[in-house]
């Protein structure tokens, strides 16, 4: 077991802070400091098989939603055989709406963690649920989403 994996899978929410501080800059540079390069995502309807169709996807969706600022908070996690899982709250923040509120919603999450070679301590698997039904209001108002 290498010093990353003890790292990731003894203090979860040291690990899952850095995951999600990454995630919500969009410092598409770092992502392999967190995520493996065989990374398997699904997450709503995205679904995506690999670190980078992972990230052209992502990048994909800032072109659409610029003004959209995300942020995590987990309240939970537990570590079963390698796989963490976490349940907490994303919040969306839509800067170019002034008049709208940042909504906050349930999410759970299950990563996987490499267990041995080169990528130990990375993620491998990375499932993210949550109810995405409050953000539409916001989302439809963005600019570019207009019908």
């Amino acid at each position: 077991m290498t010093a990353t994996q003890v790292t990731a899978l003894q203090d979860p929410e040291t690990f899952l802070s850095k995951v999600f501080e990454i995630l919500d800059s969009y410092d598409f540079d770092r992502f392999p400091e967190v995520f493996a390069t065989s990374l398997e995502y699904q997450g709503g309807l995205q679904m995506d098989e690999g670190l980078e169709s992972f990230t052209q996807n992502l990048k994909k969706q800032l072109q659409v939603m610029p003004a959209m600022k995300t942020s995590h908070a987990r309240f939970k996690n537990d570590v079963t055989n390698g796989t963490i899982y976490s349940s907490g709250t994303s919040t969306a923040i839509f800067d170019a709406l002034p008049d709208s509120p940042s909504v906050t919603i349930p999410m759970i999450g299950r990563f996987d963690i490499v267990k041995d070679g080169p990528e130990a301590g990375k993620i491998s698997k990375m499932y993210i649920y949550k109810d995405r039904v409050p953000f539409l209001p916001f989302i439809q108002k963005l600019p570019g989403m207009s019908k």
